[in-house]
């Protein structure tokens, strides 16, 4: 006891308060989900795809100009019909909470009052929100790049899988290969992402189908975050300070930045999820695919209270595939590894 004070809390131990803000959770930073909107807004988003495997169907016609003199008809010109394969996979999210654990510790301050968990109040909210958060992430990342991580998952057929398998046949895809930078010392280096975008453009002029796409919109050119500060950094050094540079617009669907490419109708596009792997895609509106059974499916996470186990339990099933329409020069070129 303190003669000074009046107390003796030699028996206490100082009070650390872990309630009162016990669910202000801070969370880390998670990549947002802008795949979907560029599907939706920039390539075809299929839905009803129960099955596992689709055929997508593809036309080319002829025209070739005859003499018109005199009677006849002499029929040569021809259309071609082809299909490209989509395939479905099934993917699934689970996972399962005992709030009985919790009681000994500060969290127990989240908990509906009772014994009977059949929900987890308000850290149960939390939990849910940043799972979601997570999920969201993954499901950004996987129509480009695929299974990563810890992943278990199979996803083949992820559009830079794809790309990178037609390249084997097709070498004219693939523009480049090395790490992407802002051009260097004046702008000028190939690695430079406004350069790549200029190799991009010319690779569609160079062909007299494609030529007028650049012009009335067709084309569109997605890159990482990373990529977007690099292409506006290449464009200061090669053009000034003092330049207008490219009026970047804000899509409140998404999270997508986008801009229009100077000399051209084509639209760039921000891809968070290509901050994985580095690539540039460039590819005629509509052609990149995405599928679902339903798309509702992708968002939405089921949560139930077993009665059996006393397990608070949840999942997210989702069908979904992606295929591009058309897998050659003409129709989409890359910048990135190849294997």
């Amino acid at each position: 006891m303190s003669a000074a004070t009046g107390w003796d809390l030699t028996g206490l131990t100082e009070l650390v308060n872990e309630t009162e803000f016990g669910m202000d959770f801070y969370k880390e930073a998670v990549m947002a989900n802008d795949t979907f909107a560029f599907a939706k807004t920039y390539g075809q988003v299929l839905t009803g795809a129960k099955n596992d495997s689709y055929k997508l169907p593809n036309l080319e016609g002829t025209a070739t100009a005859q003499s018109g003199v005199g009677c006849g008809q002499n029929s040569v010109d021809q259309t071609t019909f082809g299909q490209t394969d989509l395939n479905m996979v099934k993917i699934k999210f689970n996972g399962q909470f005992c709030p009985h654990d919790l009681e000994p510790y500060w969290l127990a301050s989240g908990l509906p009052a009772g014994q009977h968990y059949e929900n987890m109040g308000v850290l149960g909210a939390n939990i849910l929100a940043e799972t979601a958060r997570q999920i969201a992430k993954k499901m950004a990342v996987i129509p480009y790049q695929g299974p990563t991580g810890a992943d278990t998952l199979t996803y083949g057929d992820n559009w830079i899988a794809l790309l990178q398998a037609a390249t084997v046949g097709t070498p004219a895809l693939n523009i480049g290969t090395a790490t992407t930078t802002n051009g260097g010392s004046g702008g000028t280096g190939a690695t430079g992402v406004f350069n790549i975008v200029e190799a991009m453009k010319n690779n569609f002029l160079s062909n007299v189908d494609t030529a007028s796409e650049v012009f009335s919109g067709g084309i569109v050119i997605a890159m990482s975050p990373l990529q977007t500060s690099q292409y506006f950094e290449n464009y200061r050094l090669l053009f000034g300070g003092d330049t207008v540079v490219p009026v970047m617009e804000s899509m409140a669907n998404g999270y997508m930045n986008t801009w229009i490419h100077p000399g051209s109708r084509i639209r760039i596009v921000t891809q968070n999820a290509l901050g994985v792997s580095g690539h540039i895609i460039g590819s005629r509106m509509r052609n990149q695919v995405l599928a679902f059974d339903l798309a509702s499916d992708a968002t939405n996470i089921k949560v139930w209270y077993d009665e059996n186990t006393e397990l608070i339990k949840w999942r997210q099933r989702v069908k979904m595939g992606t295929a591009f329409r058309a897998l050659d020069v003409n129709n989409v070129v890359y910048y990135g590894a190849t294997t």
